[in-house]
This record gives C-alpha cells, structure tokens and sequence, in this order.
C-alpha cells in the first residue's frame, strides 16, 4: 500500500464541508465521528456519528458538519493488487456511507496507524501496512453483522470449529457471551447462528459434552461401586435428580441403566 496522507481526530466547525468535484486521485477512507452531512445518491443526506465511507481516486465527494462540531479520522492511501483482491473478496463498499456499530474500534485501529506512520520505528511501514489489513477485516466483520455485505463462508466455518472446541474441553468454563464477542455478533445473534450452522443449541452442546465426559469416566471406574447420588455430586450437579434427567435427555438412558450396563462387561 501507498501511503499518502493519514490523520486521526480532526476537528472543524459546525459549518465544515468539503466538495471535490474530480476526487483526490487516491482512494480516501473517512470515518466522520460526528452527527454529518453525505452527498449519496443525488442529495446531501444526514448521517449519524461514526458514519464512514470509502471514496475511489475518481469519485465525487462531498461531505460535512450537520450543525456541531465536525470530527473525524481519515486515510488516503493507494492499494496494491493484493490489498484491492482483498478489498474486493470483502465486498467493501465503494462510494457509500455506512453507519458502524462499533465506531470507536475503528477510531483506535486508525489512531494506532497514524501514531506508527508517524514514528521513526524500524519497521513502520510493514506495520502501518498490517493494519491497514486488520483495519478492513474489522470493517468486515461489522458490516456482517448489520447485514452489509453477505456473510462469507468463513463464519460458518468457525460456528462448526466453536462446536468441535466446545467438545474437546468439556469441563472449559465457556459462555456464549465469549463467542459473541469473539465474532462480534450479540449474545442472540451467537445462539441463533451456532443453532443454525450446527443443528443444536449452544447451551446443549456445553451440557452434552460435559456428560459424555462424565459417561467415559462412568466407564473408566463402573468398578468402584459408586452411586449415581455419590457422582452428581463429584459433578456439581444440585440433586441426583437434575443430573438423572440431564443424563436421561442426552444419552437416551438413566445414569444407573447405563451403570448397571458397564457392570455387567
């Protein structure tokens, strides 16, 4: 990527605007901090804070203030043919305001740019350029969630891969808030889409995998004589009869059937 001009948190006037009839003759990504104005589609149109858009070299701009303090972050820059495939592969949107739901994360990655871009660190540029990256792939991400742009194969992929982790370690305190945030989704958005993808609820498959561990073990010690009560207990389980019919629900028969079973092998 070329880099020619980056800045972080300009302010202007309540009565700012900027119009550039032929473009810039570089790509200007601006994210515009504050309640603004957006020429789209024919008319100026308002917009609320932490609205951005990505202008092409060529493109007609004209933005501003919408009567307060105008603010906001700024990139011009030139993509290599890498970054413009990237771009495209991401279906980010050209020329097209965009209201974010979590603008402030932007604002950081972009302030973190600047600041590098402006350092005298060895490796500036590789660095300005790696987040650069991350910058649209976080761009991505919320785009997807307020159904943007068409969520990509790799969502789907990892709700599978959340479901394989999830049986791996079954005694792993996991939330679906951790994944929600993970995959910046909300908490309902999460269960909705891990119900989806994988034919099962999150909240079941945290309790499945915990009692096909208990199961295994079960097995592993079917000669030690204990009681269903006594391993309820051992599993944190209120009352045996929660446990029983947690067990019964999920592996298709009571705690002591499947023990009476073990014993008999």
């Amino acid at each position: 990527m070329r880099m020619d001009e980056i800045g972080w948190h300009s302010t202007h006037s309540a009565d700012f605007s900027n119009q550039r009839e032929q473009g810039t003759g570089d790509y200007v990504f601006l994210l515009i901090k504050s309640p603004c104005r957006i020429f789209y589609d024919g008319e100026m149109r308002k917009y609320p804070a932490y609205t951005w858009i990505l202008y092409t070299p060529d493109a007609y701009q004209h933005y501003g203030a919408d009567g307060e303090v105008y603010n906001d972050d700024w990139l011009h820059f030139a993509p290599d043919a890498e970054e413009e495939a990237m771009l495209r592969a991401l279906s980010i949107p050209l020329n097209t305001p965009v209201t974010l739901p979590k603008g402030t994360e932007l604002s950081k990655l972009l302030r973190d740019m600047c600041f590098e871009y402006f350092s005298v660190h060895l490796h500036r540029i590789e660095m300005t350029n790696l987040m650069f990256r991350m910058l649209f792939y976080r761009l991505h991400e919320q785009l997807c969630r307020v159904k943007a742009v068409p969520v990509s194969d790799s969502r789907a992929v990892r709700l599978r891969q959340i479901k394989e982790f999830v049986f791996r370690k079954p005694f792993e305190r996991f939330t679906a808030a951790r994944f929600a945030e993970e995959m910046d989704l909300t908490v309902t958005e999460f269960e909705q889409q891990y119900a989806e993808e994988n034919g099962s609820a999150f909240a079941d498959d945290l309790i499945h995998t915990r009692l096909c561990f208990i199961a295994e073990q079960m097995r592993l010690h079917a000669d030690e004589d204990q009681t269903v009560e006594e391993i309820a207990q051992l599993c944190c389980y209120a009352s045996e009869a929660e446990f029983t019919a947690e067990f019964s629900r999920f592996m298709g028969q009571t705690p002591q059937a499947f023990l009476d079973e073990c014993r008999k092998k």
